[in-house]
């Protein structure tokens, strides 16, 4: 009768696999992670404008902005809903330059069509973000 020298105990041949199979989970779950923020990262991108305005183009907008909001620029008041008057660009926009803007200003009520939920924001492309001002300015554009 022939008996190996070396034995090999049942406890050691089951934990190889049970490594292996930890292994192969490991580096799913490693593979899992790179891909999710590949793609998180790919659609935030995806939200940035087609074209950027240059310092220029910013700062004619911004004030555009600014002037219909201080009174400056004629802009009459309309009613955006029952007792609530806003300036006639803030639902219904600002054409500059052929281009028709929205805008909205974070932390206080805005009848723009972002804030109304007639548009997502998949559907715009977010073109200045101003934080000079006690609150943010946004101005974006509808895609299209």
């Amino acid at each position: 009768m022939y008996s190996p020298s070396v034995t090999v105990s049942d406890a050691s041949a089951a934990s190889a696999p049970a490594r292996g199979v930890r292994f192969f989970w490991g580096l799913f779950i490693v593979n899992a992670l790179l891909f999710g923020s590949l793609l998180v990262a790919l659609l935030l991108m995806s939200h940035q404008p087609a074209s950027s305005l240059s310092p220029l183009e910013a700062e004619t907008l911004r004030a555009a902005v600014l002037t219909r909001l201080d009174g400056t620029v004629d802009d009459p008041l309309v009613e955006a809903a029952p007792g609530v008057f806003v300036r006639a660009s803030n639902p219904g926009g600002l054409r500059l330059n052929g281009i028709v803007y929205y805008y909205y200003i974070e932390g206080e009520r805005n009848f723009d069509p972002l804030s109304r939920g007639m548009v997502d924001h998949a559907d715009i492309d977010i073109v200045l973000r101003d934080m000079s001002g006690p609150q943010p300015l946004v101005v974006y554009r509808l895609r299209h």
